[in-house]
């Protein structure tokens, strides 16, 4: 009655998952997503003004039939050792794996009391919870993070990591940062552990295939309001370098917002 959940499916069967992190949550957007070939959307609420009680039409038309509008996964911010983690898991699985209050007056139940303990069992056997690494101290504490049994995916956030360790805007050019991605890649392998990355601005086919070859095992590629921004920038490029070739006028383009962006 309750699927399994097909990104870890994906994933333990050697398969590539694709997906994209949303700002918008706009329904339109997340079905052209779906459309187009990505597997997964991340519906970022730590970032932006989504309405937590708009989430469940969002993942409806994200995610459809699989999810019957229930998230199967949190991607964790800030996570800063096992102990964060832990709170999390209790927050999210049904006893007695963890502490979740049970309701079954809620779609991701199907509103039913009678089924509620096929989908308390599914929720706790299915459900990805993915810490951010994006503090010095999840850094340090990597290797127990990625022990804790429920930890099958965790992924990487240079940026934030960047400015907590004072390195302002380098994200991953910064050389502690680069020390750091490789001490949570290789922390991740040695416990079986997948890891989720990919290019932000500018994917292309070279840059997955070194990230796959680097030990990537998940891509979440692209942000949504970014890559409309770059569309718009293109498109205004594009119409003023016609224009420059004739007898019209254009005016400047705005500086571009991806100079400094890798």
């Amino acid at each position: 009655m309750y699927e399994n959940n097909r990104l870890l499916a994906m994933v333990e069967g050697n398969t590539v998952p694709l997906g994209m992190q949303c700002f918008t949550a706009d329904h339109t957007f997340l079905e052209v997503l779906g459309r187009t070939g990505f597997d997964f959307v991340m519906l970022d609420t730590e970032h932006c003004g989504t309405n937590p009680r708009a989430l469940e039409d969002s993942i409806r038309a994200a995610i459809r039939r699989a999810l019957e509008a229930g998230a199967q996964g949190l991607i964790v911010p800030m996570v800063k050792s096992a102990a964060d983690l832990r709170k999390v898991l209790d927050a999210a699985l049904f006893p007695p794996a963890g502490k979740r209050g049970i309701c079954p007056a809620v779609r991701a139940a199907d509103y039913s009391y009678r089924t509620f303990g096929q989908y308390a069992e599914s929720n706790n056997a299915n459900v990805l919870v993915i810490p951010l690494i994006e503090h010095p101290d999840a850094v340090e504490s990597i290797d127990e993070i990625c022990a804790v049994d429920e930890v099958r995916i965790i992924t990487f956030g240079a940026n934030d990591l960047a400015y907590a360790a004072g390195e302002g805007t380098q994200g991953i050019s910064s050389p502690t940062v680069q020390a750091a991605y490789r001490r949570v890649r290789d922390a991740a392998k040695r416990h079986g552990v997948a890891l989720m990355a990919g290019s932000v601005a500018d994917p292309t086919a070279t840059s997955c295939a070194t990230t796959l070859d680097d030990g990537v095992r998940m891509f979440c590629i692209g942000l949504d309001v970014m890559g409309f921004r770059k569309l718009c920038e293109e498109t205004v490029q594009a119409l003023n370098t016609a224009v420059a070739g004739s007898t019209f006028f254009r005016p400047a383009a705005p500086e571009s917002a991806f100079s400094d962006v890798r």
